[in-house]
This record gives structure tokens, sequence and C-alpha cells, in this order.
């Protein structure tokens, strides 16, 4: 599907006469069907369109730190059953890990250029007036003092605030409860759960237009 929309990203620019810049909410790896696709999607995305960027997410958070075991055996043994990392590392090796130093030299002979971009990601990227992060913002924080982890993580001490913001916050990791792209009055969620309903979305930010979204799904 990232490669479907990617193409209607394209397809849109096109249509309005624009260079598209593209930035990645994260949660790149995990419960879908093939990270490691995902992840050279995201690599030659970056490499091919100038200024776009890729936003770490906690489960691009989480793989990075197997790939250079920070993450303890209890910590590897969670990530892989409960937050789908074994789908993970099964696109990328027909072989799992024994314990928890395994994995770097399992992976990182072919693909050190996935742990280079994971160590390059961004944890908030500001476009005119919005705010992108994976998560969310603590709203009791200006944006110079946020929290990475938060920026990551954070789900109702965000979502249940109404308040202004200091920009309009653009975010995924919690899914909608439409399942569809939302705008509320100080943020813009766009996680309509593609490893969940199928759908797979984009917000498209462009001067002083309106936002307007973008989807695909798995029969497109």
């Amino acid at each position: 599907m990232l490669e479907v929309l990617l193409a209607t990203i394209d397809e849109d620019a096109q249509r309005c006469g624009a260079e598209p810049r593209v930035v990645f909410l994260g949660d790149i790896v995990d419960r879908g069907p093939d990270s490691r696709r995902a992840m050279e999607i995201v690599h030659a995305t970056l490499q091919q369109r100038e200024g776009s960027q890729f936003i770490l997410g906690n489960h691009d958070y989480l793989f990075r730190e197997a790939l250079t075991n920070h993450l303890g055996d209890p910590a590897l043994d969670h990530w892989l059953s409960g937050l789908g990392g074994k789908s993970t590392l099964r696109s990328y090796s027909h072989r799992m890990p024994g314990w928890a130093g395994e994995l770097p030299d399992l992976l990182l002979p072919r693909y050190a250029h996935h742990l280079a971009l994971l160590n390059r990601a961004a944890d908030m990227v500001i476009v005119n007036g919005y705010c992108l992060v994976h998560a969310g913002i603590d709203p009791k924080k200006p944006l110079a003092d946020q929290d990475e982890q938060d920026l990551r993580e954070i789900r109702e001490r965000f979502l249940d605030v109404s308040d202004p913001l200091e920009k309009v916050v653009v975010h995924g990791h919690t899914i909608t409860r439409s399942e569809l792209p939302e705008i509320h009055s100080n943020r813009i969620a766009i996680d309509t759960g593609a490893y969940r309903t199928g759908r797979l979305s984009a917000v498209v930010i462009a001067g002083n237009s309106e936002p307007r979204f973008l989807y695909v799904s798995h029969s497109d």
C-alpha cells in the first residue's frame, strides 16, 4: 500500500503542478506484511525527493534499539511477541535471533542502511503552521521543550485536550475512531489503522490551502 500511496501523492502533485515533499510519520515496521520492503521504500524516497523526512515512531524506535543491542531479552521478547516484532524480523530473515545480542549480527551486514535511516530520523518536523510528530505532544510544554518519548508514545494527555496549541499538530499513532482521517480543533489525525482496516492515509499541506486527504486501500 505504501508504494500505491506514494504514486497517488505523485499524481496529485502533478495535477497541482507541485513537487511533493513527503514526511513519513513513523511506525514503518511491525504488523505490516513486509517491513523490510517498507523500510527500503522510505530509504529510497528520502534519497530521491528533496526535503522529505522520516519521523521516528515507537515501533521504529524499538527496532532501532534492538539493532543496536540496547534491548534486553525481556524487552526483546515483548517486542517480538506483543508488538509485531516477529513480523518485522521475518521480513528480513527466516531465522529468529536466539537472544538479544544476536540480532545486530543477523541483520546489519546486509541492512546497515536501515539502521542509518533510523538513526537519522526526526522527532518533529515543522511545516508552516503545522507540527508533524508521530504520536502527539505534551500540551503543557512549548514545542521546543518536548520529551522525545512523549512525541513517540503520548495518547490521552494530548488527545483529550481541545485548547489551542502552539501549532496544529499532525499525528498518527492512535487509530481514529472513524478509521478515517480526522480534523480536530487543534490537531489532524491520520492513523487509519492500515494493518487492521487496510486503509493507509496521507494529508496534503500546501501553502495556505486547507489540508486535504489522500488514502489508498488493499483493493487499490
